[in-house]
């Protein structure tokens, strides 16, 4: 009798499982299908149903899909749960189009986490934005009351562990391939059912892996960076056989200034009155090829400060953010160079010295000293009277007028400056226009602090070298496409606002990436070798040729791509610019960046 009825209740809770998991599933399939229809986050999959493309649809889903999981294991109800889940998704897709529409880039996981730059997004923040915020915490009340009061569906702890079962390998796939707690026999299988459903993570095209895999598994797959490459055994033999075909020299110019000016831009036709004041004070101009858009200015910095591309197929992301804690104390820049010769190495930034974690990566570079925005002090009265209410952003004054009491405290003794301008940020909100009036007030007000700036360092060492550069065209984007500043069909959307603009995701830094930098130097004859073998090409060869026509610095880096590549004729497609930026061997980041080597 006993075993009869405890048969019963077995089948009688066999029963209650299997209904509460099909419960869930269909909730569970509510959420893949708001995903995948109607925020559309999920990237591409096949157009006819099957079990492989039910599958790759969950297994991009399952980052969301886990988040919904743990809510119901923490006792939220159905509709709650849901709808938290659907309004991060909701917030996180918008916040990624936005960044996408005005860099080029999408969303990462370190934008997510990275705390120094929820300053810099709000002010993109509109009014709208924050009411609709308000209106979803009174939806969010709401819902919470009408799940208790009709009594939807509990959490079933069996339930919830079984579909987390499944799900969470699927969420952190990206993890079971790189950690060294996995053995390799899981690592394999994950590899290979991976390539089955498509799911290998594009690490060099951040856009193409939003497209193929969607927004909620990108974020999974950017979490996990590309491992700072390790030199080998070949590589090593490599390095020490370059080694030695390169004598070290001393430098030869006392005060050298890089200026990166944030988002300066013109052509021929755009803005070319605004920085022609720079030609006048003696600045000489080329143009340059930046890796990025709109944004990423930590990038192109990289490359001016150490020779190197920075988007490469051996590392990914925001360079700063992604390898601070991996980057050797003694990283081969041009301020640890210069510094082992005897250079004063300064960096300065009128912005706050967290963001893109400088503050912990200079170290490293080899900075003695670096100055933000809280230590400059405040903006003389009569420079801040009369300023138009959008020249809001950090007055470069404050930048250049820190730079110039170290430049004549050192009272003559070498020094290297690495300056990061600030009055030209976006955004540019639109005055009846296409945001160029207020592009321009800024624009006019960064030209004239830099004229003078270039007018006390002369006084101070009239054969100084300075170099400025633009890290990236401003985010524009309805100004450029109004005046095919770039091309109609690079893009993919256009609209009224900056935002309503998406790039195709095959866009690339040469149908992008044009900028203008200044050279000055005593140098003539100089100028006009650098300007002949830099012009157009980017920024890794503007570092190298700079070094080696004006600096002579024997940074590892420039001095091998004097040699293999910067200094060969331009490339004629972006088969050339990606071949030149393939000549860089594994070996020159290890030993540059990550690996300290023994000669």
């Amino acid at each position: 009798m006993s075993q009869r009825i405890e048969a019963a209740y077995m089948e009688k809770n066999s029963s209650w499982i299997l209904k509460e998991l099909m419960l869930e599933v269909l909730f569970v399939s509510i959420l893949a299908f708001f995903l995948k229809v109607v925020l559309g986050v999920l990237g591409k999959s096949p157009s006819d149903i099957n079990n492989d493309g039910l599958i790759r649809v969950y297994w991009m889903s399952s980052p969301v899909i886990c988040i919904y999981l743990i809510l119901r294991l923490m006792k939220l109800r159905v509709f709650f749960s849901l709808f938290l889940v659907m309004l991060i998704c909701f917030v996180i897709d918008v916040i990624s189009q936005k960044k996408f529409s005005l860099t080029g880039e999408p969303l990462s996981f370190n934008d997510v986490i990275a705390g120094s730059n929820v300053s810099l997004a709000s002010k993109y923040l509109s009014v709208d934005n924050l009411i609709f915020c308000f209106e979803m915490i009174l939806v969010g009340i709401f819902l919470f009351f009408l799940d208790r009061k009709l009594k939807t569906q509990k959490t079933q702890s069996k339930v919830i562990a079984i579909l987390l079962f499944i799900t969470i390998p699927m969420a952190f796939s990206p993890y079971l391939t790189v950690s060294s707690f996995i053995p390799f026999w899981v690592k394999e299988k994950v590899s290979k059912l991976n390539y089955k459903y498509e799911m290998d993570y594009f690490s060099w095209n951040w856009p193409g892996n939003v497209l193929a895999h969607g927004l909620p598994m990108h974020l999974i797959q950017t979490s996990v960076r590309i491992a700072a490459p390790k030199i080998s055994k070949e590589g090593l033999d490599e390095y020490h056989s370059f080694r030695k075909s390169y004598v070290l020299t001393k430098p030869i110019n006392k005060t050298i200034i890089f200026i990166l000016c944030e988002s300066c831009w013109y052509d021929n036709n755009n803005f070319k009155d605004i920085f022609q004041p720079l030609l006048n004070h003696g600045m000489t101009p080329l143009r340059a090829t930046s890796p990025v858009y709109g944004g990423g200015t930590a990038n192109v910095e990289f490359e001016m400060l150490t020779g190197l591309p920075s988007n490469s197929r051996y590392l990914s992301g925001i360079l700063y953010q992604e390898y601070e804690d991996v980057f050797k104390d003694n990283t081969e820049s041009f301020a640890s160079v210069l510094k082992r010769s005897n250079y004063y190495t300064f960096a300065a930034h009128n912005n706050d010295r967290a963001f893109w974690k400088r503050v912990k990566v200079y170290p490293k570079f080899g900075f003695d000293q670096f100055e933000d925005i809280f230590a400059m002090g405040e903006l003389p009265v009569e420079l801040s009277k009369g300023k138009k209410p959008y020249v809001d952003q950090a007055d470069d004054y404050l930048l250049y007028r820190a730079a110039l009491k170290e430049l004549r405290e050192k009272n003559g003794k070498p020094i290297f400056m690495n300056l990061i301008t600030m009055s030209t940020h976006g955004p540019f909100p639109y005055m009846n226009d296409s945001g160029e009036t207020v592009y321009k007030s800024r624009a006019e007000e960064a030209v004239s602090r830099l004229t003078d700036f270039l007018d006390q360092v002369e006084k101070i060492d009239k054969d100084a070298l300075v170099v400025v550069y633009g890290d990236h065209k401003p985010s524009l984007n309805k100004y450029f496409y109004d005046r095919n500043v770039l091309p109609h069909q690079l893009f993919l959307s256009v609209g009224e606002k900056d935002e309503d603009f998406t790039f195709k995701k095959d866009v690339n830094p040469l149908e992008l990436g044009d900028v203008p930098v200044f050279i000055k130097s005593s140098d003539k004859e100089a100028i006009a070798q650098f300007v002949k073998s830099a012009n157009q090409k980017p920024y890794f060869c503007v570092a190298s040729l700079v070094d080696k026509y004006f600096i002579r610095s024997g940074m590892l880096s420039a001095s091998y791509m004097q040699q293999y590549g910067c200094q060969e004729p331009i490339y004629n497609d972006y088969n050339g610019y990606n071949n030149l930026i393939g000549k860089v061997p594994s070996w020159l980041y290890s030993v540059s960046l990550f690996d300290n080597v023994t000669e």
